[in-house]
């Protein structure tokens, strides 16, 4: 079974997002501007340890009770260093039917992955939540509350991953962005089972692991959409995760 993660209409929008992050060097932006969630995840020189052509893979594992399981996998390829810094880029999001045409760059310094995360996990929630079809904006809806969440939410914590043999400092930015969210949790018109769905994205957890001492910077992403009960399984849960650099 095939689970098609984008929209077939939405993947543009995907593209023109992915152009402008790897394009726009956002360490250019003041930083004064941003929360220190922001300031980490997104104004920073992220490739700055990378000086020479490299590709960085990554593992993604959806499960939970919910949706039908499925492994795929996400390659990062700096195929240019050029002598300001400044990197090429490629990326190959997913395999096969799945696949997410990224267009290469000439000059980045950041690695897009997160941003095509989040950008395919508002669209996957927005199918999720419409099954007439009737709502194909409601996407933009729950980038807004990942957006607030960062500025206003989010925590850091202080940790550390361990790399081929290598510990890295790095720190975990944490968010909750639809935490009691009255227009997910007023479902009580809808099937138990669309109750159960809604209820939990409204307990959505985000977690990405990152350090600028580890080539390619992103280690770690995952969300979490609990089951009615702490006990229960995840109805959905989604790990990426690097697996292999040069």
């Amino acid at each position: 079974m095939i689970n098609h993660w984008f929209f077939p209409t939405a993947r543009r929008a995907v593209l023109a997002v992915v152009y402008l992050v790897c394009a726009c060097p956002f360490s250019t932006i003041s930083a004064d501007e941003f929360s220190r969630a922001e300031t980490a995840l997104w104004l920073t020189n992220q490739l700055k340890t990378i000086s020479e052509p490299s590709t960085f893979t990554y593992k993604f594992q959806r499960s939970g009770s919910y949706d039908p399981d499925f492994e795929d996998t996400v390659r990062f390829n700096v195929t240019n260093v050029h002598e300001d810094g400044m990197k090429s880029a490629s990326v190959a999001f997913f395999s096969g039917a799945r696949r997410v045409d990224v267009p290469a760059v000439d000059r980045t310094d950041v690695n897009p992955i997160l941003k095509i995360f989040l950008q395919g996990d508002v669209y996957e929630m927005n199918r999720l939540t419409d099954v007439d079809g009737k709502s194909r904006e409601r996407w933009r809806y729950f980038q807004r509350k990942i957006k607030l969440a960062l500025a206003e939410s989010a925590t850091i914590e202080e940790t550390s991953v361990a790399f081929n043999g290598i510990n890295y400092v790095a720190i975990a930015v944490s968010i909750q962005p639809f935490l009691d969210d009255q227009k997910l949790m007023s479902t009580t018109h809808l099937p138990v089972e669309m109750q159960m769905l809604y209820r939990g994205i409204a307990n959505k957890s985000y977690r990405v692991v990152v350090s600028d001492q580890l080539p390619g910077f992103l280690y770690r992403i995952e969300t979490t959409v609990p089951g009615r009960g702490n006990g229960d399984d995840p109805l959905i849960r989604e790990v990426l995760q690097l697996v292999e650099t040069p």
